[in-house]
């Protein structure tokens, strides 16, 4: 896999994962079945691993749905 974001963008990623597993976390903790806080736990784990690794599967599809217009327009 061949990183498709920048550096800045995977920080904010980052950052915004903890952010969202914090938010879940704390729900979680006063009221364990809210669906909300593990749908938010669930997102900002992947948030976290997205910047990490600073490849998101979404860009890569959206990239090729972009290129693949830009072809058919020309």
């Amino acid at each position: 896999m061949k990183p498709n974001m920048g550096l800045i963008q995977a920080m904010i990623r980052i950052a915004a994962g903890i952010s969202m597993v914090g938010y879940a976390t704390a729900t979680l903790v006063t009221k364990p079945k809210q669906f909300i806080a593990h749908l938010a736990l669930l997102a900002g784990a992947i948030k976290i691993a997205e910047g990490i690794v600073r490849y998101c599967p979404s860009m890569t599809l959206i990239n090729q749905f972009r290129q693949k217009q830009g072809s058919q327009e020309e």
